[in-house]
């Protein structure tokens, strides 16, 4: 059983996917957050570079987007000897207006990665207005394929395209008739609303749950639990267009969402570097950013065989957690797994084996590359969003090495549910320690804490503790208890 758990009360918005009540991969979204993937903009050209045969363009963000020759509308339509001849500089040209969209988020010192080939993505079909090809899902059994491709073919014309989605394998033509004339009514209204703004300008950004909804819901799922009317209603359309019954419940107990569900636990354990498992041999994931390396230790365990049984059982053991904890904690790029030592051929084709089988229930686009002649196992997994680390935490300014330490904004929001905890409580103050640096970071922004008092109608009395990974609830009561209590 599969569930879905959106965390949409308050300014941080929250997705995150439980089977059989653990907690497997989740989703952030912050108001000041950058571009997120499939967002549209209009943008505009600052600086077009020949010799990378890209754009740089200007959606209104600190950083440039970048925008690749073969994303062009324009280069799609020619052909395949004139797509070898031809220069940027002759089909886009500095200063001018763009209407692009966000196919990989900004991360580190690099911008997002833009395309102008626009897609607009149902739960049964993607549709390209500028992309000529007709794709099938290389799930949906062949000999089936052809009358969905014949029928993709009759809906388009010379300049558009679709991929026919997993969910047409019944081909349930009515629903993807209705569907595709949604998704060509989204682009038409995009268009619109981009003639009649300036650039740079947001066109459009889903739903902060849309990607993941996208993503995770087939006939596993029992049910979505949401703890925001608004969000609740909207969703309850939104899956009502889905063939699968899927039940939709909101959730109004006064505890946080997530610390119900017992993920907010796992998510402060998913920050940490090191990973036991069952049989007390362990992970150590370090996370750089040029590329992820794990290093795979016997720890504790010994075995009770000979050294290569060992070795390959707790090889095997790892390779399924390595799975798990990549889609967890949303690590990508590249990825070297050191595993321990094996001689033989056969233990090292059976942990190729192992990753092959466990790659099939992430979502994400993921290459198995193989062990190197120096024995390190080499994969990718294809980023689309940053990982929870560049999320939740950053580098400290008197960081050694590859040490991080949970961001202010990530304290923000955490006080921001504890005051909504509290709201129909009697007490009216909260004292409350968090660590020294985010006491300072409100400090200096104290428009930040009025806007919790304000929404919340509690009174915050802050003082800088020892501890720099969690916020503590020291005493509640009326504010002058709390003044009293300060005054001593």
């Amino acid at each position: 059983m599969q569930q879905v758990v959106i965390n949409a009360a308050g300014l941080e918005k929250r997705t995150a996917l439980l089977q059989n009540g653990k907690f497997i991969e989740c989703g952030y979204q912050r108001p000041d957050e950058k571009p997120s993937t499939g967002s549209i903009y209009k943008g505009r050209v600052q600086k077009v570079l020949p010799g990378m045969q890209a754009v740089f363009v200007d959606i209104g963000t600190e950083k440039n987007g970048f925008l690749h020759r073969d994303d062009l509308p324009a280069f799609q339509m020619l052909s395949n000897e004139e797509k070898k001849k031809i220069s940027i500089s002759s089909l886009i040209k500095e200063g001018e207006s763009v209407l692009v969209q966000i196919a990989k988020e900004e991360s580190g010192n690099k911008g997002a990665k833009l395309t102008a080939l626009l897609s607009f993505t149902g739960h049964l079909l993607v549709y390209f207005p500028y992309t000529p090809h007709i794709g099938v899902s290389k799930k949906i059994k062949e000999s089936d394929r052809a009358v969905l491709l014949k029928w993709g073919s009759e809906q388009t014309n010379e300049t558009e395209g679709m991929v026919i989605r997993t969910g047409c394998d019944t081909f349930p033509e009515k629903e993807m008739n209705l569907e595709l004339k949604s998704l060509k009514k989204q682009f038409s209204e995009a268009v619109k609303m981009a003639e009649g703004i300036n650039a740079p300008s947001l066109i459009i950004r889903p739903p902060f749950y849309y990607t993941f909804l996208e993503r995770w819901l087939n006939s596993n799922v029992e049910e979505i639990v949401v703890d925001d009317h608004d969000t609740y209603s909207r969703i309850k359309e939104y899956v009502s267009t889905y063939s699968t019954p899927f039940q939709v419940k909101l959730y109004t107990g006064k505890e946080p969402i997530f610390k119900k569900y017992g993920i907010d636990v796992e998510i402060q354990k998913s920050l940490l570097p090191h990973v036991w498992l069952k049989n007390g041999a362990s992970l150590f994931i370090n996370a750089t950013e040029a590329l992820t390396v794990i290093d795979v230790n016997t720890g504790k365990f010994t075995g009770k065989k000979d050294r290569s049984k060992t070795v390959a059982e707790t090889n095997a053991l790892a390779a399924k957690e390595i799975m798990k904890q990549l889609r967890l904690r949303n690590l990508a790029g590249m990825i070297v797994i050191d595993f321990i030592t094996m001689q033989s051929n056969s233990d090292k084709d059976m942990i190729f084996s192992v990753l092959k089988e466990e790659i099939k229930e992430d979502s994400s686009t993921i290459n198995l590359y193989g062990f190197t002649k120096m024995g390190l196992f080499e994969l990718t997994r294809k980023k689309e969003r940053p990982s929870l680390l560049e999320t939740l935490t950053e580098k400290p300014r008197s960081a050694i090495m590859d040490s991080h330490q949970l961001r202010p904004e990530t304290f923000y929001y955490e006080l921001e549910r504890i005051a909504m905890e509290y709201e129909y409580q009697d007490d009216e103050a909260i004292w409350l320690e968090v660590p020294s640096y985010f006491a300072e970071w409100l400090q200096n922004q104290p428009d930040k804490l009025s806007y919790i008092e304000k929404r919340y109608g509690s009174s915050l009395f802050i003082t800088p503790g020892s501890i720099n990974r969690e916020i503590i609830v020291r005493q509640t009561g009326t504010v002058n208890d709390l003044k009293k209590r300060f005054s001593h």
